[in-house]
């Protein structure tokens, strides 16, 4: 072999080396990019699921009062307040919930503002605004145990299925489109 047939095929398994070690670096960079993704897609969605829970854990906090046993979110105007910031707050994540959950959310604030928010007049002094907020409270405690229990049970069926994202991209599950608000009643 001739010094020139040496040179060339030193030369010529660099290159190839070369070429194959950017090919492979490039795959792990590009497989590393892609785990990158995924984790921060279900730092989203664990977050969520979070915001959902500490919400499911307020719904599940009860007092009891003279009218009987009453969710914690209705014994008054602070209560109720700081509860549908949370709701509010967990809607914003919405999106990284499940389609089922996300309206269920929205079902849960409408149904609050048509039943209790409608209804309780801010102009009144603050003892006659608990009383109401008490009388709501009672006649709307069974459906507001629903939405806790089905909050409960979205919870429980999600969290096992939490990292499989091609099903949260691809839930076809049918939702309503409307919900119907209605006017403050005072």
């Amino acid at each position: 072999m001739s010094t020139t047939e040496i040179i060339l095929s030193i030369i010529s398994s660099s290159v190839l080396s070369a070429v194959l070690t950017s090919y492979f670096n490039w795959k792990l960079h590009d497989s590393n990019y892609k785990k990158d993704y995924y984790k921060k897609l279900l730092d989203k969605r664990l977050d969520a699921y979070e915001s959902l829970n500490n919400l499911t854990t307020k719904l599940s906090t009860k007092v009891h009062t003279e009218h009987g046993m009453v969710h914690g979110l209705l014994c008054g105007s602070i209560g109720f307040d700081d509860f549908t910031n949370e709701l509010r707050n967990t809607q914003k994540k919405s999106f990284w919930l499940d389609n089922i959950t996300s309206h269920k959310l929205t079902e849960l604030g409408t149904y609050l503002f048509n039943n209790v928010s409608c209804k309780i007049d801010d102009s009144l002094p603050e003892d006659e605004q608990q009383e109401k907020y008490l009388k709501l409270a009672v006649e709307h405690y069974n459906n507001i145990e629903d939405f806790k229990g089905t909050f409960r049970y979205f919870l429980n069926n999600e969290i096992k299925n939490l990292h499989n994202l091609d099903a949260f991209f691809n839930d076809s599950r049918k939702t309503p489109e409307k919900y119907p608000v209605n006017e403050k009643e005072y």
